[in-house]
């Protein structure tokens, strides 16, 4: 059996071709799982963020230092 890699994007279409009851029971199963709940908040925040400027580490570094942060 070889292991298949899914994209978020194609596991986010999938979803949305499952039925009202079956998404439901989906999110029902995921609540159960601490874990992978956290693992779901972590991969969704990514995704929302994708499209963002990036900048190097050293620059956000240097800006928490001068805002007393680090």
């Amino acid at each position: 059996m070889t292991k298949t890699k899914l994209t978020v994007d194609e596991v986010v279409t999938a979803v949305k071709g499952f039925s009202k009851r079956d998404r439901k029971a989906l999110l029902a199963k995921i609540a159960e799982m601490a874990d992978l709940w956290e693992d779901g908040e972590d991969v969704f925040l990514i995704v929302s963020r994708r499209d963002e400027p990036l900048r190097p580490y050293g620059e956000f570094a240097e800006e928490l230092k001068r805002e007393g942060r680090l």
